[in-house]
């Protein structure tokens, strides 16, 4: 099996294949599509607040670790 990849824009549902690769034209393919995220993140700042904590934190802490 052979591997290319190429970037390209998606048109009217249609994805270009550049001349480079004609040979593909007529063939049957398996198209793989990776799109790049955008640097989105959520904002925790409503949440802020919310929880309150009233026990001991170091306690806690210990209790998980001797659970490993």
């Amino acid at each position: 099996m052979q591997a290319i990849e190429f970037e390209t824009d998606i048109t009217n549902k249609v994805i270009e294949i550049p001349e480079e690769y004609k040979e593909l034209y007529s063939k049957h393919v398996k198209v793989i599509v990776l799109v790049e995220e955008d640097d989105a993140h959520y904002d925790f700042s409503d949440l802020k607040g919310k929880l309150e904590w009233t026990g001991d934190e170091l306690k806690e802490q210990r209790k998980i670790r001797n659970e490993w």
